[in-house]
């Protein structure tokens, strides 16, 4: 049966309010993404974990949230948004009880995995639900919006574990476990997908056929599910290149103070947080692709940072730029989603974190490049990654304005 009632016809009132507790949901996925950093030193001084065996976490956590996205997306075209939504935050919502209990690395790091997997299917419905309740004009912004909820995250843990203090660092774990009896309040307040036609959707019955990653790989839709995954992957590799290395940096090659360093990386955040607002203004307006002029900034910053001979206190300002142009990949929740039809845009939203398969080697690649070549001249390969990516994102297609999929 063919839903006559379109997404723009729901009350505005009632799609606010689901975006609304998506939106928490969305901080509380960012918020279990960064704690278990801010928890680390707890794990070994008081679980007695070593710091090999936190690493091991952070693979799970890489590995799991690759699997996830690519998984979930399926479910999701399947199951509908809301079911999803509710599913994967209750998925969410135990596993980060089940790490919160438990003091052994064997279960720590199955959890990791497993709540990673969640979380990456998180990112994939709370994209979906925007791009099916809103119109184009409006997507950039709530996407970038969903996108502010990280570093606020970051905030929020850091205010938390202050408040707590060493002795209930516990709490910070169980409450990444709220997005559980958050759960019930997604199911209860966004739109079966039965009940009404995306936007966008003009032609298919909503929920009468469900996309699959065979179909997004056959040759219709090949060049761009391919051309995502890479782009993302050029992503996550450049970001590895210059920023895991920008403290090392700092304090080895520049002799910064530790407070120093914490006051440029926080300008590097308050950088991307403006981007974010200021690229998905520029994204709605001036379409999807003019957003990759802020790779361009990243990778001029990035030059000056390393090579202009500022001194410490003058680093923070390529520092604000290269956040600020790396924000510009806040417009890609959206256009991913849009390049493809309706019944694939829960798999062309999952492209983002599919490009994590191509960046599972980031790590030990800088690490090579630092020693092989030098830190600087490592970081100063992450230049050639973006101009590439800008050069790969201007040759994918521009979606905003089209009634349906090129």
């Amino acid at each position: 049966m063919t839903a006559t009632v379109h997404a723009r016809d729901l009350p505005l009132a009632r799609r606010l309010t689901a975006y609304a507790v998506v939106l928490v949901g969305y901080m509380l996925y960012c918020y279990n993404f960064v704690v278990v950093d801010y928890v680390r030193p707890y794990l070994v001084g008081e679980l007695k974990f070593t710091v090999e065996e936190t690493a091991l976490i952070s693979s799970a956590q890489n590995i799991g949230i690759t699997i996830g996205a690519l998984l979930w997306a399926g479910f999701v075209a399947r199951a509908g948004r809301r079911r999803a939504a509710a599913a994967i935050a209750a998925a969410i919502g135990v596993m980060a009880a089940l790490q919160a209990s438990s003091g052994s690395i064997a279960t720590w790091i199955g959890a990791r995995g497993l709540l990673a997997a969640a979380l990456g299917g998180y990112y994939v419905v709370a994209t979906g639900l925007v791009v099916a309740l809103f119109p184009a004009a409006a997507r950039g912004k709530l996407i970038a919006l969903n996108s502010a909820m990280y570093p606020t995250s970051n905030i929020l843990v850091g205010v938390l574990g202050g408040a707590l203090g060493d002795a209930n660092w516990h709490w910070l774990l169980w409450i990444g476990a709220l997005p559980l009896p958050l759960s019930l309040l997604l199911y209860a307040v966004v739109p079966a997908d039965r009940r009404y036609r995306a936007f966008d959707d003009v032609d298919s019955a909503p929920g009468a056929t469900a996309g699959s990653w065979r179909e997004m790989l056959a040759a219709r839709w090949r060049w761009l599910t391919l051309g995502c995954v890479l782009l993302s992957g050029l992503d996550f590799n450049a970001y590895q290149l210059f920023f895991s290395f920008a403290t090392l940096y700092l304090r080895d090659n520049r002799g910064a103070s530790a407070a120093a360093m914490g006051g440029i990386v926080a300008v590097i955040s308050t950088g991307s947080l403006v981007g974010s607002f200021v690229w998905a203004v520029v994204s709605d307006r001036w379409g999807r692709r003019a957003p990759l002029v802020g790779y361009l900034l990243s990778a001029a910053a990035i030059l000056v940072f390393l090579h202009a001979g500022l001194g410490v206190a003058q680093l923070g300002i390529p520092g604000f730029v290269f956040g600020f142009g790396l924000a510009c990949t806040t417009a890609w929740g959206a256009w991913f989603a849009e390049m493809f039809p309706p019944r694939l845009r829960p798999h062309g939203a999952a492209l983002f974190h599919a490009g994590h398969v191509l960046a599972l080697g980031a790590p030990l690649f800088a690490a090579w490049a630092s020693t092989a070549l030098g830190l600087v001249a490592a970081m100063s390969l992450a230049p050639i990654v973006y101009v590439a990516g800008a050069l790969l994102w201007w040759r994918l297609p521009e979606t905003l304005g089209r009634e349906t999929a090129t």
